[in-house]
């Protein structure tokens, strides 16, 4: 599952995918479901939509789905349409997941490329009565996140976008490359705050070390921020 994420970085990830802003865009540090996220639809083109799917058949007052499986996206009739013709890429430099540990609870991890890089996670989007709806595609986790979490976010590469991207059917070969784990040693793993469980809580604490001397609290947190399309 991928249930938050990180986008701190908007001008250089929407640089590296080629896309143009329609407006200005502040850093995101603890991106959650039901909000407002930047979606790329087609090559040079974003778009905003509601992190969520609501299947066509449930009605948009039932819960919406925040992620799909690789492994039955393709047969599940409340994705199937949207993976035949409307895959997407959302923009990231970085996403939460969460271990559970005895008698801790649960302890959160902030996962990254090297240098903070930005990347791709695959998704799916929909028709919705406000705005369009998206949702991450999840495989099974690598070497690096396993220990931490069973699933990962789908993260295509740059050559990989075309394909993707593209309203055609995607072959099974491409399809099974895309979704094959990322690289475990091109990523970094390291335990952050508790603050990130809040999802009211969005500023820079959110993806602290967790033995990071603990900074000063802002002196109003900003806890409807979301970007402005």
């Amino acid at each position: 599952m991928c249930g938050r994420y990180r986008l701190k970085d908007p001008k250089r990830a929407f640089a590296w995918l080629e896309v143009a802003p329609p407006g200005d865009f502040p850093p995101r540090f603890n991106i959650a479901p039901a909000q407002r996220i930047p979606v790329v639809t087609a090559p040079g083109r974003l778009e905003a939509m509601t992190w969520g799917i609501v299947p066509a058949w449930a009605g948009e007052s039932s819960k919406a789905l925040i992620n799909a499986r690789s492994e039955t996206i393709r047969e599940k009739r409340t994705f199937k349409a949207a993976f035949a013709h409307r895959r997407c890429l959302v923009p990231a430099d970085g996403f939460y997941e969460w271990r559970s540990i005895e008698q801790a609870g649960r302890r959160p991890y902030f996962i990254s490329l090297h240098g903070d890089a930005p990347f791709a996670m695959a998704g799916i989007w929909e028709t919705g009565e406000e705005l369009p709806r998206c949702c991450l595609i999840t495989t099974s986790a690598n070497s690096l996140v396993k220990p931490i979490h069973d699933r990962m976010p789908v993260i295509v590469r740059r050559e990989d976008w075309s394909d993707w991207l593209s309203p055609a059917a995607l072959a099974d070969p491409g399809f099974q490359r895309i979704i094959t784990p990322y690289a475990p040693g091109e990523m970094i793993a390291l335990p952050v705050s508790p603050l990130v469980n809040s999802a009211k809580i969005d500023d820079p604490r959110c993806c602290e070390p967790a033995d990071a001397p603990p900074p000063s609290p802002p002196a109003k947190p900003d806890t409807q921020q979301t970007f402005g399309f």
